[in-house]
């Protein structure tokens, strides 16, 4: 099973254009494939649902995406008919199986007089594989203090760890006062086991990062992979000549049950498609 992480830019590649298309190639026949920077509504990727395009583009997919970043974005015709649309900035996740759930996460936001600073959010879901069923998360950390993103990756971890007791996206009996709340179907799992995929914005040093590591079962891939190599770049801040590396701030982690599944991890740094390079992550069962 191979597993894909890839911080997409909203398709905006090294040259500076937009084309999903080109950001779908580089990931299409992956088995799971974990997206952040997705939108919907912007002026700058031409005011299209990128979720809708990019499930149009790679059919053989099941998606699911999701964001806490939701500002108006509507209009009102002359006849004063309003169009309600938003505008949304979020992660997504594609999979050759069905997705049984998912929830979204609003991460914690602090805000900076001098800086841009925008609503983050993780996605998880639950899909049903032929031998396996299992936790997915696709989630990207704020970009600016570590100390946000340590608030952040409390978050995570506390969903992590919660889950699986809470149960699926409902559990229990299926029916309140006769009406049948299960809409006759059977109640989606949460399993333990569970891969976590994501732009952290931060290094494999960082507090942030370690914090995750010592308060759950996840293992870095990298780690289980290719240990030597943990700071390989997974982004590139600029796109001038003299390109400077941020490091390996992309990262797929795996809970303690799947480590001998995985064999191998690499970072694909043919893909043009933006300012990150996806992460492979290959698994056998």
């Amino acid at each position: 099973m191979e597993v894909v992480s890839y911080n997409i830019q909203f398709g905006r590649g090294l040259d500076r254009k937009i084309n999903l298309d080109r950001t779908c190639q580089s990931i299409e026949g992956a088995d799971i494939i974990c997206l952040q920077e997705v939108e919907v509504g912007w002026q700058r990727s031409g005011d299209i649902d990128q979720p809708k395009a990019i499930a149009e583009i790679l059919p053989q997919y099941y998606t699911a995406f999701g964001s806490s970043f939701d500002v108006d974005n509507s209009v009102k015709n002359e006849d004063g008919k309003i169009v309600n649309r938003r505008r949304q900035h979020g992660v997504m996740v594609l999979s050759r199986w069905p997705i049984l759930s998912s929830r979204t996460f609003n991460l914690t936001k602090m805000h900076y007089a001098d800086k841009f600073n925008m609503q983050m959010s993780f996605v998880e879901t639950v899909i049903r594989a032929e031998h396996k069923v299992f936790r997915v998360y696709s989630y990207h950390a704020g970009y600016l203090k570590w100390e946000e993103r340590l608030e952040q990756v409390k978050q995570l971890v506390k969903v992590y760890r919660r889950s699986p007791e809470e149960r699926g996206a409902w559990s229990g009996k299926p029916t309140i006062d006769g009406d049948d709340w299960s809409d006759q179907k059977q109640t989606p799992e949460m399993p333990d086991t569970a891969i976590v995929c994501g732009d952290f914005n931060c290094p494999h040093n960082s507090p942030e990062y370690q914090y995750l590591i010592d308060n759950s079962d996840l293992v870095d891939a990298w780690q289980l992979s290719d240990p030597a190599n943990l700071n390989t770049s997974t982004r590139r801040q600029d796109i001038t000549e003299d390109i400077k590396i941020t490091g390996k701030i992309d990262h797929i982690l795996v809970s303690h049950d799947l480590v001998d599944c995985v064999k191998r991890v690499m970072i694909d740094h043919q893909a043009a498609g933006s300012d990150h390079k996806p992460v492979r992550c290959f698994l056998e069962f």
